[in-house]
C-alpha cells in the first residue's frame, strides 16, 4: 500500500530535480542538478538529512542549500523515487523509510 508524502520541490525535468520530504521527524533533501558537462541530469538524487530550515532558507535558489546538510546520505537513483501521478505533490514513503535507516545508522551516538 502506498504512503503518500507531501513534497516541496524545484527545477522540474520530467520529475522534480530538488525537492524536501519529511519522514520520522527527519527533513531530507532529494538534489539531482543539471550536470554542465555531459548537458543533462543525473540518474541519482545525492540524499542530505537537513536541519530545520527557515522560511529565508527555503527562499530564493536552492541550489546550495545541500551546503547547509547535517550529512550526506548517499545517491538514491532517480528511478527509485515514485512519484503521484502529477509528480508534483507527493512520493511514496517507502524510499524516505529506506533513507530514514541510513540517516540513523549515520547519527552520531550521544
Amino acid at each position: 500500500m502506498t504512503r503518500w508524502v507531501p513534497i516541496d520541490y524545484r527545477d522540474f525535468w520530467d520529475v522534480p530535480r530538488i525537492f524536501f520530504a519529511a519522514a520520522g521527524g527527519d527533513l531530507f533533501l532529494f538534489d539531482c542538478p543539471f550536470d554542465e558537462e555531459v548537458e543533462d541530469f543525473p540518474n541519482d538524487y545525492r540524499v542530505h538529512r537537513m536541519p530545520p530550515l527557515t522560511p529565508d532558507d527555503r527562499a530564493g535558489s536552492w541550489a546550495e542549500l545541500h551546503r547547509k546538510a547535517v550529512r550526506e546520505l548517499g545517491t538514491v537513483p532517480v528511478t527509485a523515487v515514485t512519484f503521484d501521478p502529477t509528480k508534483r505533490k507527493f512520493i511514496d514513503g517507502a524510499i524516505l523509510d529506506e533513507v530514514a535507516g541510513a540517516a540513523v545508522a549515520h547519527r552520531p551516538a550521544g
